[in-house]
Protein backbone atom coordinates (compact mmCIF):
# COMPACT_ATOMS: atom_id res chain seq x y z
CA UNK A 1 0.00 0.00 0.00
CA UNK A 2 2.86 2.37 0.85
CA UNK A 3 4.42 1.61 -2.51
CA UNK A 4 1.20 2.65 -4.29
CA UNK A 5 0.99 5.82 -2.19
CA UNK A 6 4.56 6.63 -3.13
CA UNK A 7 3.85 6.22 -6.82
CA UNK A 8 0.70 8.33 -6.58
CA UNK A 9 2.62 11.09 -4.81
CA UNK A 10 5.42 10.92 -7.36
CA UNK A 11 2.84 11.37 -10.16
CA UNK A 12 1.25 14.28 -8.31
CA UNK A 13 4.64 15.95 -7.93
CA UNK A 14 5.57 15.30 -11.56
CA UNK A 15 2.23 16.37 -13.09
CA UNK A 16 1.32 19.21 -10.77
CA UNK A 17 0.74 21.47 -13.80
CA UNK A 18 -2.25 19.26 -14.61
CA UNK A 19 -3.86 20.25 -11.30
CA UNK A 20 -3.14 23.90 -12.02
CA UNK A 21 -5.06 23.62 -15.28
CA UNK A 22 -7.82 21.66 -13.50
CA UNK A 23 -8.13 24.39 -10.85
CA UNK A 24 -8.51 27.10 -13.49
CA UNK A 25 -11.09 25.03 -15.38
CA UNK A 26 -13.07 24.24 -12.22
CA UNK A 27 -13.08 27.92 -11.27
CA UNK A 28 -14.40 29.02 -14.66
CA UNK A 29 -17.03 26.28 -14.80
CA UNK A 30 -18.36 26.88 -11.26
CA UNK A 31 -18.20 30.64 -11.81
CA UNK A 32 -20.39 30.32 -14.89
CA UNK A 33 -22.95 28.37 -12.84
CA UNK A 34 -22.85 30.42 -9.62
CA UNK A 35 -22.31 34.12 -10.09
CA UNK A 36 -20.02 35.97 -7.69
CA UNK A 37 -22.20 39.06 -7.77
CA UNK A 38 -24.70 37.01 -5.75
CA UNK A 39 -23.55 38.17 -2.24
CA UNK A 40 -24.49 34.96 -0.41
CA UNK A 41 -22.59 32.71 -2.82
CA UNK A 42 -19.65 35.12 -2.77
CA UNK A 43 -19.40 35.06 1.04
CA UNK A 44 -19.71 31.26 1.21
CA UNK A 45 -17.08 30.75 -1.50
CA UNK A 46 -14.58 33.15 0.06
CA UNK A 47 -15.06 31.53 3.48
CA UNK A 48 -14.41 28.02 2.16
CA UNK A 49 -11.34 29.08 0.17
CA UNK A 50 -9.85 31.00 3.10
CA UNK A 51 -10.40 28.04 5.42
CA UNK A 52 -8.66 25.64 3.05
CA UNK A 53 -5.78 28.08 2.54
CA UNK A 54 -5.32 28.47 6.31
CA UNK A 55 -5.19 24.70 6.76
CA UNK A 56 -2.67 24.46 3.92
CA UNK A 57 -0.48 27.19 5.37
CA UNK A 58 -0.49 25.55 8.83
CA UNK A 59 0.50 22.20 7.33
CA UNK A 60 3.24 23.84 5.29
CA UNK A 61 4.69 25.79 8.22
CA UNK A 62 4.78 22.67 10.35
CA UNK A 63 6.87 20.72 7.89
CA UNK A 64 9.04 23.54 6.56
CA UNK A 65 11.04 23.26 9.78
CA UNK A 66 11.55 19.51 9.49
CA UNK A 67 15.03 18.20 8.70
CA UNK A 68 13.87 15.48 6.32
CA UNK A 69 14.80 15.39 2.65
CA UNK A 70 12.77 14.38 -0.37
CA UNK A 71 13.69 11.21 -2.21
CA UNK A 72 11.95 8.55 -4.26
CA UNK A 73 13.81 5.35 -3.49
CA UNK A 74 13.76 2.09 -5.38
CA UNK A 75 10.69 1.08 -3.37
CA UNK A 76 8.77 4.31 -4.06
CA UNK A 77 9.57 5.92 -0.67
CA UNK A 78 9.35 9.69 -0.45
CA UNK A 79 10.40 12.32 2.09
CA UNK A 80 10.94 16.06 1.99
CA UNK A 81 13.22 18.78 3.22
CA UNK A 82 12.79 22.40 2.19
CA UNK A 83 15.67 24.80 2.76
CA UNK A 84 15.05 28.07 1.02
CA UNK A 85 14.31 27.26 -2.61
CA UNK A 86 16.32 24.02 -2.75
CA UNK A 87 15.04 20.48 -2.64
CA UNK A 88 17.93 18.16 -1.66
CA UNK A 89 17.44 14.41 -2.11
CA UNK A 90 18.47 11.38 -0.09
CA UNK A 91 17.05 7.99 0.79
CA UNK A 92 14.71 7.76 3.76
CA UNK A 93 12.18 5.40 5.27
CA UNK A 94 9.03 4.66 3.35
CA UNK A 95 6.84 4.78 6.48
CA UNK A 96 7.19 8.53 6.84
CA UNK A 97 4.98 10.33 4.30
CA UNK A 98 4.08 13.28 6.50
CA UNK A 99 6.74 15.49 4.99
CA UNK A 100 5.27 14.97 1.52
CA UNK A 101 2.17 16.83 2.61
CA UNK A 102 4.18 20.05 2.61
CA UNK A 103 5.25 19.70 -0.99
CA UNK A 104 1.78 18.50 -1.94
CA UNK A 105 0.30 21.67 -0.45
CA UNK A 106 2.91 23.93 -2.05
CA UNK A 107 2.87 22.45 -5.55
CA UNK A 108 -0.71 21.20 -5.88
CA UNK A 109 -3.29 22.43 -3.38
CA UNK A 110 -2.38 26.11 -3.00
CA UNK A 111 -1.85 26.73 -6.78
CA UNK A 112 -5.07 24.80 -7.46
CA UNK A 113 -7.00 27.11 -5.14
CA UNK A 114 -5.32 30.26 -6.44
CA UNK A 115 -6.11 29.36 -10.05
CA UNK A 116 -9.61 28.34 -9.01
CA UNK A 117 -10.14 31.85 -7.64
CA UNK A 118 -8.57 33.40 -10.76
CA UNK A 119 -10.80 31.37 -13.07
CA UNK A 120 -13.87 32.15 -10.99
CA UNK A 121 -13.03 35.85 -11.00
CA UNK A 122 -12.33 36.01 -14.73
CA UNK A 123 -15.59 34.39 -15.81
CA UNK A 124 -17.60 36.54 -13.42
CA UNK A 125 -15.88 39.69 -14.67
CA UNK A 126 -16.86 38.68 -18.22
CA UNK A 127 -20.46 37.99 -17.23
CA UNK A 128 -20.66 41.13 -15.10
CA UNK A 129 -19.53 43.20 -18.10
CA UNK A 130 -22.14 41.45 -20.23
CA UNK A 131 -24.83 42.35 -17.70
CA UNK A 132 -23.83 46.00 -18.22
CA UNK A 133 -24.09 45.72 -22.01
CA UNK A 134 -25.46 48.76 -23.82
CA UNK A 135 -27.65 46.53 -25.99
CA UNK A 136 -29.08 44.76 -22.94
CA UNK A 137 -29.82 48.13 -21.32
CA UNK A 138 -31.54 49.35 -24.46
CA UNK A 139 -33.61 46.18 -24.68
CA UNK A 140 -34.72 46.48 -21.05
CA UNK A 141 -35.45 50.20 -21.31
CA UNK A 142 -39.19 50.31 -21.99
CA UNK A 143 -39.19 54.07 -22.61
CA UNK A 144 -37.09 53.75 -25.78
CA UNK A 145 -38.37 52.50 -29.11
CA UNK A 146 -36.55 49.24 -29.85
CA UNK A 147 -37.88 48.94 -33.39
CA UNK A 148 -36.04 51.86 -35.01
CA UNK A 149 -32.37 51.45 -34.19
CA UNK A 150 -29.38 52.04 -36.48
CA UNK A 151 -25.99 50.49 -35.70
CA UNK A 152 -22.66 50.76 -37.47
CA UNK A 153 -19.78 48.35 -37.11
CA UNK A 154 -17.49 45.70 -38.53
CA UNK A 155 -18.43 42.08 -39.25
CA UNK A 156 -16.08 40.20 -36.91
CA UNK A 157 -16.62 36.59 -38.03
CA UNK A 158 -17.58 34.60 -41.11
CA UNK A 159 -21.37 34.86 -41.68
CA UNK A 160 -23.34 31.61 -41.73
CA UNK A 161 -26.74 30.73 -43.14
CA UNK A 162 -29.08 29.16 -40.62
CA UNK A 163 -32.79 28.47 -41.04
CA UNK A 164 -33.11 30.91 -43.94
CA UNK A 165 -31.31 33.82 -42.29
CA UNK A 166 -27.74 35.10 -42.31
CA UNK A 167 -26.12 35.15 -38.86
CA UNK A 168 -22.91 36.89 -37.85
CA UNK A 169 -21.28 38.97 -35.13
CA UNK A 170 -20.93 42.72 -35.49
CA UNK A 171 -18.46 44.80 -33.50
CA UNK A 172 -20.66 47.87 -33.13
CA UNK A 173 -18.99 51.29 -33.05
CA UNK A 174 -22.08 53.50 -33.02
CA UNK A 175 -25.73 53.03 -31.97
CA UNK A 176 -28.40 55.55 -33.01
CA UNK A 177 -31.97 55.39 -31.69
CA UNK A 178 -34.79 57.22 -33.44
CA UNK A 179 -38.30 57.97 -32.25
CA UNK A 180 -41.53 57.21 -34.07
CA UNK A 181 -41.22 60.43 -36.08
CA UNK A 182 -37.71 59.61 -37.31
CA UNK A 183 -35.95 62.10 -35.03
CA UNK A 184 -32.67 61.12 -33.35
CA UNK A 185 -33.39 60.26 -29.73
CA UNK A 186 -30.09 58.89 -28.42
CA UNK A 187 -26.58 58.22 -29.69
CA UNK A 188 -24.09 55.79 -28.14
CA UNK A 189 -20.47 55.00 -28.96
CA UNK A 190 -19.52 51.46 -28.01
CA UNK A 191 -17.21 48.60 -28.95
CA UNK A 192 -19.46 45.70 -28.04
CA UNK A 193 -20.23 42.56 -30.02
CA UNK A 194 -23.83 41.88 -30.95
CA UNK A 195 -25.44 38.95 -32.75
CA UNK A 196 -26.97 39.94 -36.09
CA UNK A 197 -29.81 38.03 -37.71
CA UNK A 198 -30.38 39.19 -41.27
CA UNK A 199 -33.73 38.06 -42.69
CA UNK A 200 -34.70 37.96 -46.38
CA UNK A 201 -31.08 38.12 -47.46
CA UNK A 202 -30.54 39.77 -50.82
CA UNK A 203 -27.93 39.23 -53.49
CA UNK A 204 -25.26 41.43 -51.88
CA UNK A 205 -22.59 39.25 -50.31
CA UNK A 206 -21.64 39.96 -46.69
CA UNK A 207 -18.08 39.02 -45.74
CA UNK A 208 -15.98 39.18 -42.61
CA UNK A 209 -14.45 42.64 -42.04
CA UNK A 210 -17.15 44.43 -44.06
CA UNK A 211 -18.20 47.70 -42.42
CA UNK A 212 -22.02 47.94 -42.30
CA UNK A 213 -24.84 50.25 -41.32
CA UNK A 214 -27.88 48.25 -40.20
CA UNK A 215 -31.42 49.36 -39.44
CA UNK A 216 -33.57 47.03 -37.35
CA UNK A 217 -34.78 46.06 -33.91
CA UNK A 218 -33.56 44.28 -30.78
CA UNK A 219 -34.80 40.91 -29.60
CA UNK A 220 -33.62 38.30 -27.13
CA UNK A 221 -32.39 34.82 -27.99
CA UNK A 222 -32.95 32.23 -25.27
CA UNK A 223 -30.76 29.57 -26.88
CA UNK A 224 -27.19 29.17 -25.67
CA UNK A 225 -24.84 30.73 -28.14
CA UNK A 226 -21.30 31.02 -26.88
CA UNK A 227 -20.07 32.76 -30.01
CA UNK A 228 -20.31 36.10 -28.22
CA UNK A 229 -19.98 34.64 -24.77
CA UNK A 230 -23.38 34.71 -23.15
CA UNK A 231 -26.45 32.69 -22.35
CA UNK A 232 -29.57 34.77 -23.01
CA UNK A 233 -28.19 37.01 -25.74
CA UNK A 234 -29.48 40.10 -27.39
CA UNK A 235 -30.01 39.72 -31.15
CA UNK A 236 -30.27 42.57 -33.62
CA UNK A 237 -32.76 41.66 -36.36
CA UNK A 238 -32.61 43.42 -39.74
CA UNK A 239 -33.87 42.92 -43.28
CA UNK A 240 -31.85 43.11 -46.48
CA UNK A 241 -33.41 46.51 -47.22
CA UNK A 242 -32.00 47.92 -43.99
CA UNK A 243 -28.34 47.14 -44.67
CA UNK A 244 -25.68 49.25 -46.35
CA UNK A 245 -21.93 48.84 -46.76
CA UNK A 246 -19.92 51.90 -45.76
CA UNK A 247 -16.27 52.85 -45.60
CA UNK A 248 -14.04 54.36 -42.96
CA UNK A 249 -10.67 56.09 -43.19
CA UNK A 250 -9.18 55.17 -39.82
CA UNK A 251 -6.19 52.86 -39.30
CA UNK A 252 -8.27 50.02 -37.86
CA UNK A 253 -10.48 49.92 -40.93
CA UNK A 254 -7.43 49.82 -43.22
CA UNK A 255 -5.86 46.92 -41.32
CA UNK A 256 -9.02 44.82 -41.46
CA UNK A 257 -9.58 45.81 -45.08
CA UNK A 258 -6.11 44.49 -45.90
CA UNK A 259 -6.92 41.23 -44.13
CA UNK A 260 -10.13 40.94 -46.14
CA UNK A 261 -8.28 41.44 -49.44
CA UNK A 262 -5.61 38.88 -48.50
CA UNK A 263 -8.26 36.36 -47.45
CA UNK A 264 -10.27 36.88 -50.66
CA UNK A 265 -7.10 36.49 -52.75
CA UNK A 266 -6.45 33.01 -51.34
CA UNK A 267 -10.11 32.03 -51.30
CA UNK A 268 -10.69 33.05 -54.92
CA UNK A 269 -7.60 31.10 -55.98
CA UNK A 270 -8.97 27.97 -54.28
CA UNK A 271 -12.39 28.21 -55.93
CA UNK A 272 -10.92 29.13 -59.33
CA UNK A 273 -8.47 26.23 -59.56
CA UNK A 274 -10.27 23.46 -57.62
CA UNK A 275 -13.62 21.73 -57.69
CA UNK A 276 -16.26 23.16 -55.35
CA UNK A 277 -15.93 20.42 -52.70
CA UNK A 278 -12.13 20.52 -52.88
CA UNK A 279 -12.11 24.31 -52.57
CA UNK A 280 -14.39 24.20 -49.51
CA UNK A 281 -12.02 21.77 -47.80
CA UNK A 282 -9.00 23.90 -48.78
CA UNK A 283 -10.67 27.00 -47.32
CA UNK A 284 -11.38 25.10 -44.09
CA UNK A 285 -7.91 23.62 -43.54
CA UNK A 286 -5.90 26.69 -44.62
CA UNK A 287 -8.10 29.68 -43.79
CA UNK A 288 -10.08 28.17 -40.92
CA UNK A 289 -13.56 28.81 -42.35
CA UNK A 290 -15.71 25.65 -42.29
CA UNK A 291 -18.98 27.47 -42.98
CA UNK A 292 -18.84 26.76 -46.72
CA UNK A 293 -18.28 23.01 -46.37
CA UNK A 294 -21.54 21.30 -47.46
CA UNK A 295 -23.54 19.68 -44.69
CA UNK A 296 -23.49 16.23 -46.26
CA UNK A 297 -19.69 16.38 -46.53
CA UNK A 298 -19.32 17.48 -42.91
CA UNK A 299 -21.55 14.63 -41.79
CA UNK A 300 -19.53 12.12 -43.81
CA UNK A 301 -16.27 13.27 -42.21
CA UNK A 302 -17.88 13.05 -38.76
CA UNK A 303 -19.14 9.52 -39.38
CA UNK A 304 -15.66 8.44 -40.45
CA UNK A 305 -14.03 10.03 -37.41
CA UNK A 306 -11.76 12.33 -39.46
CA UNK A 307 -13.57 15.62 -38.86
CA UNK A 308 -10.55 16.79 -36.84
CA UNK A 309 -8.68 17.24 -40.15
CA UNK A 310 -10.67 20.45 -40.73
CA UNK A 311 -9.14 22.07 -37.64
CA UNK A 312 -5.97 24.15 -38.12
CA UNK A 313 -3.37 22.65 -35.81
CA UNK A 314 0.34 22.30 -35.18
CA UNK A 315 0.77 20.30 -38.39
CA UNK A 316 -0.29 23.32 -40.44
CA UNK A 317 2.04 25.64 -38.57
CA UNK A 318 4.95 23.23 -38.90
CA UNK A 319 4.61 23.43 -42.69
CA UNK A 320 4.48 27.21 -42.64
CA UNK A 321 7.40 27.59 -40.21
CA UNK A 322 9.40 25.13 -42.32
CA UNK A 323 8.79 27.42 -45.30
CA UNK A 324 10.00 30.40 -43.28
CA UNK A 325 13.19 28.55 -42.32
CA UNK A 326 13.65 27.34 -45.91
CA UNK A 327 13.43 30.86 -47.28
CA UNK A 328 15.65 32.39 -44.58
CA UNK A 329 18.07 29.52 -43.99
CA UNK A 330 20.94 31.46 -45.60
CA UNK A 331 20.62 34.09 -42.90
CA UNK A 332 23.35 33.62 -40.32
CA UNK A 333 21.33 35.17 -37.53
CA UNK A 334 19.06 32.62 -35.83
CA UNK A 335 17.67 35.56 -33.87
CA UNK A 336 16.33 37.08 -37.11
CA UNK A 337 14.81 33.74 -38.21
CA UNK A 338 13.14 33.35 -34.81
CA UNK A 339 11.46 36.74 -35.00
CA UNK A 340 10.46 36.13 -38.62
CA UNK A 341 8.70 32.92 -37.51
CA UNK A 342 7.00 34.73 -34.61
CA UNK A 343 5.81 37.56 -36.86
CA UNK A 344 4.49 35.00 -39.32
CA UNK A 345 2.54 33.21 -36.54
CA UNK A 346 1.00 36.51 -35.44
CA UNK A 347 0.02 37.40 -39.03
CA UNK A 348 -1.43 33.94 -39.70
CA UNK A 349 -3.47 34.04 -36.47
CA UNK A 350 -4.77 37.44 -37.51
CA UNK A 351 -5.66 36.10 -40.98
CA UNK A 352 -7.68 33.08 -39.80
CA UNK A 353 -9.18 34.81 -36.75
CA UNK A 354 -9.47 33.77 -33.12
CA UNK A 355 -9.28 29.96 -33.31
CA UNK A 356 -8.52 27.91 -30.21
CA UNK A 357 -6.63 25.21 -32.12
CA UNK A 358 -4.25 27.57 -33.89
CA UNK A 359 -3.73 29.68 -30.76
CA UNK A 360 -2.71 26.53 -28.90
CA UNK A 361 -0.34 25.48 -31.66
CA UNK A 362 1.12 28.99 -31.99
CA UNK A 363 1.81 29.38 -28.26
CA UNK A 364 3.49 25.98 -28.07
CA UNK A 365 5.49 26.73 -31.25
CA UNK A 366 6.74 30.04 -29.82
CA UNK A 367 7.81 28.33 -26.58
CA UNK A 368 9.64 25.63 -28.57
CA UNK A 369 11.36 28.22 -30.77
CA UNK A 370 12.43 30.13 -27.66
CA UNK A 371 13.83 26.98 -26.08
CA UNK A 372 15.84 26.22 -29.22
CA UNK A 373 17.02 29.82 -29.44
CA UNK A 374 18.28 29.68 -25.84
CA UNK A 375 19.54 26.07 -26.16
CA UNK A 376 17.15 24.92 -23.43
CA UNK A 377 15.35 21.64 -22.98
CA UNK A 378 11.55 21.68 -23.03
CA UNK A 379 8.71 19.36 -22.11
CA UNK A 380 5.66 19.00 -24.34
CA UNK A 381 3.61 18.25 -21.23
CA UNK A 382 4.49 21.51 -19.52
CA UNK A 383 4.04 23.48 -22.75
CA UNK A 384 0.60 21.92 -23.17
CA UNK A 385 -0.41 22.94 -19.64
CA UNK A 386 0.99 26.46 -19.97
CA UNK A 387 -0.71 27.08 -23.31
CA UNK A 388 -3.97 25.82 -21.81
CA UNK A 389 -3.75 28.24 -18.88
CA UNK A 390 -2.81 31.16 -21.16
CA UNK A 391 -5.64 30.54 -23.63
CA UNK A 392 -8.29 30.05 -20.94
CA UNK A 393 -7.26 33.25 -19.18
CA UNK A 394 -7.31 35.02 -22.56
CA UNK A 395 -10.85 33.81 -23.34
CA UNK A 396 -12.63 31.59 -20.79
CA UNK A 397 -15.47 30.92 -23.23
CA UNK A 398 -13.15 28.63 -25.17
CA UNK A 399 -14.28 26.00 -22.65
CA UNK A 400 -17.48 25.77 -24.68
CA UNK A 401 -15.68 25.57 -28.03
CA UNK A 402 -15.53 22.19 -29.76
CA UNK A 403 -12.31 23.03 -31.61
CA UNK A 404 -10.60 23.87 -28.32
CA UNK A 405 -11.33 20.46 -26.80
CA UNK A 406 -10.54 18.56 -29.99
CA UNK A 407 -7.20 20.33 -30.31
CA UNK A 408 -6.15 19.81 -26.68
CA UNK A 409 -7.60 16.30 -26.61
CA UNK A 410 -5.58 15.30 -29.66
CA UNK A 411 -2.41 16.83 -28.25
CA UNK A 412 -2.96 15.21 -24.86
CA UNK A 413 -3.37 11.85 -26.59
CA UNK A 414 -0.02 12.31 -28.36
CA UNK A 415 1.76 13.41 -25.18
CA UNK A 416 0.27 11.00 -22.62
CA UNK A 417 -1.52 8.05 -24.22
CA UNK A 418 0.53 7.35 -27.34
CA UNK A 419 3.93 6.80 -25.61
CA UNK A 420 2.38 4.45 -23.04
CA UNK A 421 0.51 2.51 -25.74
CA UNK A 422 3.67 2.13 -27.84
CA UNK A 423 5.72 0.94 -24.86
CA UNK A 424 3.05 -1.53 -23.74
CA UNK A 425 2.56 -2.94 -27.25
CA UNK A 426 6.34 -3.09 -27.74
CA UNK A 427 6.75 -5.14 -24.57
CA UNK A 428 3.94 -7.51 -25.53
CA UNK A 429 4.80 -7.77 -29.25
CA UNK A 430 8.54 -6.94 -29.58
CA UNK A 431 8.71 -8.40 -33.09
CA UNK A 432 6.37 -5.73 -34.57
CA UNK A 433 9.00 -2.93 -34.54
CA UNK A 434 6.32 -0.33 -33.90
CA UNK A 435 8.55 2.74 -33.79
CA UNK A 436 9.94 2.13 -37.27
CA UNK A 437 6.61 1.35 -38.95
CA UNK A 438 4.81 4.44 -40.29
CA UNK A 439 1.39 2.82 -40.59
CA UNK A 440 1.62 1.20 -37.14
CA UNK A 441 2.45 4.57 -35.62
CA UNK A 442 -0.50 6.15 -37.44
CA UNK A 443 -2.72 3.38 -36.09
CA UNK A 444 -1.57 3.89 -32.50
CA UNK A 445 -1.82 7.68 -32.81
CA UNK A 446 -5.37 7.36 -34.13
CA UNK A 447 -6.33 4.91 -31.41
CA UNK A 448 -4.87 7.18 -28.72
CA UNK A 449 -6.73 10.21 -30.08
CA UNK A 450 -9.93 8.18 -30.31
CA UNK A 451 -9.64 7.15 -26.65
CA UNK A 452 -9.15 10.73 -25.47
CA UNK A 453 -11.74 12.35 -27.77
CA UNK A 454 -14.46 9.76 -27.18
CA UNK A 455 -16.39 11.84 -24.59
CA UNK A 456 -15.77 15.07 -26.54
CA UNK A 457 -17.32 13.62 -29.69
CA UNK A 458 -20.18 12.10 -27.69
CA UNK A 459 -20.86 15.44 -25.97
CA UNK A 460 -20.74 17.70 -29.07
CA UNK A 461 -21.90 15.34 -31.84
CA UNK A 462 -23.93 12.72 -29.97
CA UNK A 463 -22.13 9.97 -31.88
CA UNK A 464 -18.73 8.26 -32.05
CA UNK A 465 -17.27 6.44 -35.06
CA UNK A 466 -15.66 3.05 -34.47
CA UNK A 467 -14.20 3.00 -37.96
CA UNK A 468 -12.04 6.05 -37.19
CA UNK A 469 -8.71 4.13 -36.87
CA UNK A 470 -9.16 2.57 -40.33
CA UNK A 471 -10.25 5.89 -41.86
CA UNK A 472 -7.29 7.76 -40.39
CA UNK A 473 -4.79 5.15 -41.60
CA UNK A 474 -6.21 5.40 -45.14
CA UNK A 475 -6.65 9.19 -45.20
CA UNK A 476 -3.98 10.88 -43.06
CA UNK A 477 -0.93 10.01 -45.24
CA UNK A 478 -2.70 11.43 -48.31
CA UNK A 479 -3.96 14.39 -46.29
CA UNK A 480 -0.33 15.25 -45.44
CA UNK A 481 0.39 15.45 -49.17
CA UNK A 482 -2.63 17.68 -49.79
CA UNK A 483 -1.73 19.92 -46.88
CA UNK A 484 1.83 20.39 -48.10
CA UNK A 485 0.55 21.31 -51.58
CA UNK A 486 -2.00 23.76 -50.14
CA UNK A 487 0.53 25.42 -47.86
CA UNK A 488 3.18 25.85 -50.55
CA UNK A 489 0.66 27.01 -53.16
CA UNK A 490 -0.88 29.53 -50.71
CA UNK A 491 2.56 30.97 -50.08
CA UNK A 492 3.19 31.21 -53.84
CA UNK A 493 -0.28 32.66 -54.58
CA UNK A 494 0.49 35.74 -52.48
CA UNK A 495 3.64 36.35 -54.54
CA UNK A 496 2.58 35.06 -58.00
CA UNK A 497 -1.08 33.87 -58.29
CA UNK A 498 -0.83 32.02 -61.65
CA UNK A 499 2.05 29.84 -60.41
CA UNK A 500 0.20 29.12 -57.16
CA UNK A 501 -2.89 28.12 -59.16
CA UNK A 502 -0.90 25.56 -61.14
CA UNK A 503 0.37 24.02 -57.90
CA UNK A 504 -3.18 23.85 -56.56
CA UNK A 505 -4.39 21.83 -59.55
CA UNK A 506 -1.90 19.07 -58.75
CA UNK A 507 -3.87 18.27 -55.58
CA UNK A 508 -7.06 17.26 -57.45
CA UNK A 509 -6.24 13.54 -57.58
CA UNK A 510 -5.53 13.42 -53.85
CA UNK A 511 -8.78 15.24 -53.04
CA UNK A 512 -10.65 12.72 -55.17
CA UNK A 513 -9.10 9.82 -53.25
CA UNK A 514 -10.02 11.29 -49.86
CA UNK A 515 -13.60 12.15 -50.84
CA UNK A 516 -14.24 8.70 -52.30
CA UNK A 517 -12.74 7.01 -49.23
CA UNK A 518 -14.88 9.13 -46.90
CA UNK A 519 -17.99 8.44 -48.96
CA UNK A 520 -17.46 4.68 -48.80
CA UNK A 521 -16.55 4.47 -45.11
CA UNK A 522 -19.40 6.76 -43.99
CA UNK A 523 -21.95 4.20 -45.25
CA UNK A 524 -21.13 1.69 -42.49
CA UNK A 525 -23.95 2.58 -40.10
CA UNK A 526 -23.13 -0.31 -37.75
CA UNK A 527 -19.80 1.40 -36.91
CA UNK A 528 -21.52 4.43 -35.36
CA UNK A 529 -22.40 4.64 -31.65
CA UNK A 530 -25.21 7.14 -31.01
CA UNK A 531 -25.96 8.87 -27.70
CA UNK A 532 -29.23 10.54 -26.78
CA UNK A 533 -27.29 12.67 -24.31
CA UNK A 534 -23.79 12.73 -22.87
CA UNK A 535 -23.70 15.31 -20.04
CA UNK A 536 -20.62 16.97 -18.57
CA UNK A 537 -20.61 14.69 -15.50
CA UNK A 538 -20.19 11.68 -17.79
CA UNK A 539 -17.22 13.40 -19.44
CA UNK A 540 -15.60 14.01 -16.04
CA UNK A 541 -16.18 10.42 -14.88
CA UNK A 542 -14.73 9.09 -18.15
CA UNK A 543 -11.50 11.07 -17.78
CA UNK A 544 -11.10 10.12 -14.12
CA UNK A 545 -11.42 6.44 -15.03
CA UNK A 546 -9.01 6.98 -17.95
CA UNK A 547 -6.42 8.52 -15.62
CA UNK A 548 -6.72 5.55 -13.24
CA UNK A 549 -6.31 3.10 -16.13
CA UNK A 550 -3.35 5.09 -17.48
CA UNK A 551 -1.70 5.04 -14.04
CA UNK A 552 -2.24 1.27 -13.77
CA UNK A 553 -0.85 0.64 -17.26
CA UNK A 554 2.24 2.74 -16.49
CA UNK A 555 2.89 0.62 -13.38
CA UNK A 556 2.47 -2.57 -15.41
CA UNK A 557 4.89 -1.35 -18.10
CA UNK A 558 7.48 -0.45 -15.47
CA UNK A 559 7.04 -3.81 -13.78
CA UNK A 560 7.55 -5.60 -17.11
CA UNK A 561 10.72 -3.61 -17.83
CA UNK A 562 12.11 -4.36 -14.35
CA UNK A 563 11.46 -8.08 -14.83
CA UNK A 564 13.22 -8.01 -18.20
CA UNK A 565 16.28 -6.28 -16.73
CA UNK A 566 16.46 -8.83 -13.91
CA UNK A 567 16.34 -11.72 -16.37
CA UNK A 568 19.29 -10.26 -18.26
Amino acid sequence: MSNIKGKILSILFREYYLFWAAGLTAGIYTGSKYHLFNPYILIAEIAVIILILIIGILITRRFLNSEHSLNISNHGKINIKLKGNKLPFRETSRSDFKQDNARLVILVIIPFLILFVIGNSIINIYEYNESKSVFLSLYENKSLARDNIVIEGRVSNHPTYRYGSLNFLLEADKISIYDCNGNLNSLFNTGELVNIKLNNTGTELILRDDYLRLTGSLDKNDSKNFMAGGYDEIVFIADCGGIKKIERSNLSYRIFSFRSRLYCCLKNAFYKNLEIEDACIAEAVVLGNRNNVPGYLTESFKRCGVYHLFAISGLHLSFFISLVYLVLKKMRSSYFIFWAAVIFLVVYNFLVGERASILRASIMAIFILLAKEWNREYSHRILLYLSYVIIIIFNPYFLYDMGFWMSYGSMAALVFIYPVAIRLAGNIFPFLKLKSSFFMRIAFITLSIQIVLFPVLAYFFGEVSLISPVANILIIPVFYIILSILMVSSFVIIIWPPAGGLLLKSSAIFFEYILKTVKILSKFDFCIINFDSFPVKNVIVYYIVLLIILFTVCMIVKRINVCKRRRR
